[in-house]
């Protein structure tokens, strides 16, 4: 898990653009830093001040003979940057950029390969040989043989950048559900990436000017990072599933999907028989998805929030420790946890149940409304734009608890949601499904059971009629619809840039889905799921940690997932059915059969009120709500406070603000 950058240039690079680059994100690599510049088909290996004197001393191909510094003033075509966190292979073998035995292809690497003891052995059966104990090396190696296609062979989660000297391309490429980030900027002469936008705004021939499609998209409709757009009119950013190739002969830019998940869209009826099948299939695939997560020479923990997803990640990782010690687990699991005093909110009791139920040692955190604007200027530089909601704080003071703990990866329960159907938006979908195939008995088995359903019966209802009469309707009514759904926010917005960006309404409308497992791929291959994932992967790396998350990138389990029909993913009224089945006698059977939603919550509402002073204060000095908001309703409506009732519309706008203020108005770092 590591920080990258690189920059591609026409002209001639200064060597003192990728130091600072590299610099920026730090954080994502605090272990160890490497470069590598060409010029004329020549290679310049080097390091710098955090480079370790082991790896300075080390006699591999890769290993560094400048230093960065003594290259200054000097002019190149191209320049890789790596900062490491050492996580497989703590020795100097790990260093990067790292290259094959004619240093021919260089590749600068985030991310894991989890299956890559497997893939060493398949290429060792083919003639190679490996220095390192690395998946780098599995990976560099793993284009050598297969070339393009070898991403098609991983399992896990990536974004890197491999210089084929021998064809004189840069090859870039990000997972296929977007666990680790890219970022790029093209134009005529330059072509840079990195991992993180902070980064790139180091480059002077970035303009740093707002998208302001991107401001209404989130401000309106709740959205962000849509397609490739970010926040920044001239970054952009590498979709999952997705390669870049750029010829560096003549700067041809290729963009290619290499994957399409996909689905099965036929309805069954319900099979007993059928049922036992997938369970069994599911908890095999579980298990292992856990146990090649749990590679690691460095210490290993998890995320616990009491929920299902992050509770079967803890309890299934306890069973494998009952039969294999693993030095990077220990005796008992970490597990990380934030709390509140709130009850609505809080979730520790469900936690707890899992912690005593795995003898597992139990780190708490507290997050409060003070240490909230403490750590706000912090929390959004990490994150780089806005965001939803301050559940992301909730989160990032978990990473800040297990770095403060010494550990360095934990496993996480993002995507289980998106998988197994853990969002209320699903009943009234499944409902339309069966009703439309005229699976009454099935129908009515839901109804009568549905108190093991997170909503009532009324409420799936009404959400179930309301999305489908929405296909019937001409787009000028679909348009009233929507605008009648988001009328507050749009309310708070000034009637000119309204007006100026309302056609986005239209394109940002999902397709409502036919079937559930339809839904379910819209979000696990949309916005949805690959929002949270930055979410997750800015704060971990924030904190030096490697994020794993099984359920949003195992492709094993994703695809198996994918086949099973609808009718056993919601049943008897439970939500996740597949998930409670197969992890009967995993799980405490309390957090299996709960039935309540909580989220990763936090209580907003009671924070933004406490300090409503230092929101005015922001809001009404933002230059950029001055251009966007109706100002004057915005203060009406704080004064009566009739905006902390609004969901989440009252952060957006503040967020939006203190965003702007720190990245346009001369805070940013």
């Amino acid at each position: 898990m590591c920080g990258i950058v690189g920059l591609v240039c026409n002209e001639n690079i200064n060597s003192t653009l990728i130091r600072d680059m590299a610099n920026t994100i730090k954080h994502r690599g605090p272990d160890d830093e490497g470069f590598i510049f060409m010029y004329e088909n020549n290679i310049i290996v080097a390091g710098g001040n955090d480079t370790p004197d082991k790896v300075w001393n080390s006699n591999f191909l890769y290993s560094p003979k400048s230093h960065i510094n003594s290259l200054e003033g000097k002019k190149f075509k191209v320049a890789l940057g790596h900062r490491r966190l050492s996580i497989l292979d703590l020795s100097p073998a790990g260093h990067q950029p790292m290259c094959d035995e004619a240093q021919k292809v260089w590749i600068v690497f985030n991310g894991e390969i989890y299956n890559y003891l497997e893939l060493r052995e398949e290429l060792k059966q083919k003639g190679y040989t490996f220095i390192t104990n690395t998946d780098t090396e599995v990976l560099l190696k793993s284009y050598i043989e297969w070339g393009f296609d070898c991403v098609s062979k991983f399992n896990g989660m990536w974004a890197f950048a491999i210089l084929d000297l021998r064809k004189n391309i840069l090859f870039l490429s990000r997972d296929r559900f977007g666990v680790k980030p890219l970022y790029y900027y093209k134009d005529d002469n330059y072509f840079a990436f990195a991992s993180e936008i902070k980064a790139l705004l180091r480059l002077p021939f970035i303009k740093k000017e707002v998208n302001y499609e991107a401001v209404f998209d989130y401000i309106a409709l709740g959205l962000e990072e849509q397609g490739e757009e970010s926040f920044f009119k001239e970054i952009r950013e590498l979709k999952p599933s997705y390669n870049i190739v750029l010829n560096l002969n003549n700067f041809e830019f290729k963009l290619h999907k290499y994957y399409e998940l996909l689905y099965y869209d036929k309805f069954e009826k319900y099979n007993p028989e059928k049922e036992k099948k997938y369970i069994s299939e599911i908890r095999e695939l579980i298990f292992e998805a856990i146990r090649l997560r749990l590679r690691s020479d460095a210490s290993v923990g998890s995320c616990l929030s009491g929920g299902l997803d992050s509770s079967t990640i803890v309890c299934v990782m306890n069973e494998i420790i009952k039969n294999q010690h693993l030095s990077q687990v220990g005796d008992y699991i970490k597990c990380f946890t934030a709390s509140y005093k709130d009850d609505k909110v809080d979730e520790s009791n469900w936690a707890k149940i899992v912690v005593e139920s795995t003898k597992s040692q139990w780190i708490r955190t507290f997050p409060t409304e003070k240490e909230l604007i403490e750590d706000l200027e912090d929390l959004i530089y990490t994150q780089d734009i806005p965001f939803g909601s301050t559940s992301i704080y909730a989160q990032y003071r978990v990473m800040k608890a297990a770095y403060e703990s010494g550990v360095k990866v934990l496993l996480d329960g993002q995507g289980g949601d998106e998988l197994f159907t853990g969002y209320i938006g699903y009943f009234p979908t499944y409902y339309r499904e069966l009703i439309k195939n005229f699976d009454f008995t099935d129908l009515i088995n839901e109804i009568k059971n549905v108190n093991n359903s997170p909503i009532d019966i009324k409420s799936i209802i009404k959400m179930a009629i309301k999305s489908e009469l929405g296909k019937f309707l001409t787009f000028p009514k679909i348009r009233d619809f929507l605008i009648k759904r988001i009328s507050y926010p749009i309310s708070l917005l000034n009637p000119e840039f309204y007006k100026e960006f309302s056609y986005r309404i239209k394109d940002r409308q999902e397709k409502i889905p036919n079937s559930l497992n339809q839904q379910l791929h819209q979000l696990i291959t949309g916005f949805s799921l690959k929002r949270l994932l930055r979410y997750e992967d800015r704060n971990s790396m924030r904190f030096s940690i490697e994020s794993r998350t099984p359920f949003a990138d195992d492709i094993n389990l994703i695809e198996y997932c994918f086949e099973i029909p609808s009718v056993y993913k919601i049943h008897n009224g439970f939500s996740k059915y597949v998930l409670r089945q197969a992890m009967d006698g995993v799980l405490p059977e309390q957090i299996r059969k709960r039935v309540d939603k909580v989220g990763f919550a936090t209580p907003e509402e009671k924070w933004l009120r406490i300090n409503k002073g230092f929101v005015e204060d922001i809001m009404f000095e933002s230059h950029i709500l001055k251009d966007i908001a109706n100002i004057q309703k915005l203060k009406n409506d704080l004064k009566s406070e009739i905006i902390f009732n609004r969901g989440f519309t009252l952060w957006r706008f503040f967020n939006l603000g203190l965003w702007y203020k720190m990245f346009f108005e001369g805070s940013f770092r």
